[in-house]
């Protein structure tokens, strides 16, 4: 075959496809008589008068006719001459084509044969063919998906019925429409033969190597079975999803380039342009499983109905889509309630601090107080001090006193006994006297320069007690304050910097669940009620009273 026709036949109209079936060796088979076949307005069947032309070509005419006894009623009457048909059973093949009922299957409404053709009647559906479709553009995964697993379907049906299509094209797939929706259906039965039949027809551009090779009469035949339709569904997919400049083959003008074509869609059958969009594993998948479809070898080759189950690799690019949009949401949400932990414990630990620094502006105040407190009471120990020196300075007067008054009494007995004039009695009486006057007023000075020191002793002994117990309790209070708001820093430092790692954890995972930070422990929670406090250490000997670490 060394024309563009040879390989991709023109078509014109829906259910029009004309089927290149190439069975010799040198050029193109010579045509059909297909303008001795009945002409707009002529009756077939006796009930179908042929309205308009649909479309024509090698192999018959496609009409749009109407049963003269219902008018209204129109169908697509299909007429081919009878030497297509050439030994094959004829009317078998149209009752299996007739049993072979499925949604997506050109629906085989009434047929007939006369000496010069074979006549069939299908239902007229309104949309445009694959192939028109098209011409606007190659279809996205997702809507080769939504046309090709009801076609795959369909072929399946058809196989069960014990029939194979052989001529699986985007001209053979009309994408009618149905209250709105989309209903592919699989077009042109015309050359379908039975599962094992030797009949070959086909397009070569979309044929499986099979059927390549039985139409070339090659020697290498190989075995013909149900599988041809899998290629050539596949063959047709790939052709609407990359365009025919990414279609292996597509300008090909010899059986050679076939061939060879065949044998890229195998091995890498999504050239390097094609897809763009599709990258990474889902790329690798799509490959994969056309290189299955298309295998060379048709036992390696999986039936239509495996097909259809794997065509769902066609969704892989946006189910990656999805599972990263996923990913990424949940990254977000992830990410917002580390913010939103991190917003709350760094507000927790900022309260905790600005109280820890409150309590400890307290407690400075109040250390401040009590030395103010020391101070009055260091002055008070100073009057006290001064009072005792004042009352030892009053014994001493009191003693000079004494001594002053012994000399006294003294200097006046011996006047007395100078004196000679007084008896020995009345002396001893005036020195008793003066004695027992001297002696209690001695007596009453001591007492109270005693009083008056021991006194003042105690006091002082009381005021020093107290300032020392008082002055310790502050400096412990004071060291426990600042060893609770230098740990409460640490805490929040340590929180910070867990916060941090754990943000960036996070953000490095694909989906990682957010872990709480834990509240900071230790000396961040408060004393409990009645706990005993701990023992002030003790001064060390010899301190000065009031003296603070």
């Amino acid at each position: 075959m060394g024309t563009r026709a040879d390989f991709r036949t023109t078509t014109t109209e829906a259910l029009a496809a004309t089927i290149v079936d190439s069975s010799g060796t040198g050029g193109s088979p010579e045509p059909f008589r297909t303008d001795l076949l009945p002409d707009v307005g002529d009756l077939v069947g006796g009930h179908y008068r042929l309205v308009r032309l649909l479309g024509k070509g090698m192999f018959g005419k496609v009409y749009v006719a109407e049963r003269i006894d219902v008018p209204a009623h129109q169908v697509a009457l299909k007429m081919v001459p009878r030497e297509v048909y050439s030994g094959r059973n004829v009317e078998r093949e149209l009752v299996m084509l007739a049993a072979a009922s499925h949604p997506n299957i050109v629906q085989l409404k009434d047929h007939g044969m006369t000496g010069g053709y074979v006549w069939l009647t299908m239902p007229v559906y309104e949309g445009v063919t694959l192939a028109e479709r098209l011409r606007r553009g190659a279809l996205e995964l997702e809507e080769a998906y939504e046309v090709f697993l009801p076609i795959a379907r369909a072929l399946d049906a058809l196989h069960k019925a014990g029939l194979r299509h052989q001529d699986i094209k985007p001209e053979n797939i009309f994408l009618a429409t149905f209250a709105g929706r989309l209903h592919p259906i699989l077009l042109d039965l015309g050359v379908a033969a039975e599962l094992d039949a030797t009949f070959v027809a086909g397009t070569v551009l979309y044929a499986s190597p099979e059927q390549v090779s039985a139409l070339s009469k090659s020697a290498d035949s190989l075995p013909l079975s149900g599988k041809m339709d899998t290629y050539c569904l596949a063959a047709t997919l790939l052709f609407s999803i990359v365009g025919p400049e990414n279609f292996p083959g597509e300008g090909a003008e010899s059986r050679l380039e076939i061939v060879k074509a065949q044998e890229a869609r195998a091995i890498q059958p999504l050239a390097f342009s094609a897809l763009p969009g599709v990258t990474g594993p889902a790329r690798e998948l799509l490959g994969l499983a056309f290189g299955r479809w298309m295998n060379r070898d048709p036992a390696l080759r999986p039936p239509v109905d495996v097909m259809a189950d794997e065509l769902d690799v066609l969704l892989e690019p946006q189910r990656a889509e999805e599972r990263l949009v996923a990913r990424r949401a949940v990254r977000q949400k992830v990410v917002r309630r580390v913010a939103l932990a991190t917003v709350v414990v760094l507000a927790g630990v900022g309260a905790l601090f600005a109280y820890s620094k409150r309590e400890t502006l307290r407690l400075a105040s109040e250390l401040n107080r009590a030395r103010a407190e020391g101070a009055a009471s260091f002055d008070k120990l100073d009057t006290c001090i001064a009072s005792h020196g004042l009352a030892q300075r009053e014994a001493q007067t009191c003693r000079e006193a004494k001594t002053k008054e012994e000399a006294e009494f003294k200097a006046a007995l011996e006047n007395i006994a100078k004196a000679g004039g007084a008896s020995e009695a009345t002396m001893s009486r005036q020195m008793q006297t003066l004695e027992a006057t001297f002696m209690a007023r001695l007596r009453a000075c001591e007492d109270d320069a005693n009083a008056a020191i021991r006194q003042r002793a105690e006091e002082r002994e009381r005021i020093s007690t107290e300032w020392r117990r008082r002055e310790t309790e502050l400096a412990f209070d004071r060291d426990e304050h600042k060893k609770i708001a230098d740990a409460r820093g640490g805490d929040l430092e340590r929180c910070r910097a867990e916060l941090e790692v754990q943000a960036r954890t996070q953000g490095e995972r694909s989906i990682a669940p957010a872990h709480s930070a834990a509240p900071p422990s230790g000396p961040l929670a408060p004393a409990a009620p009645g706990s005993a406090a701990p023992t002030p250490p003790a001064r060390a000997p010899g301190a000065p009273a009031g003296t603070t670490d």
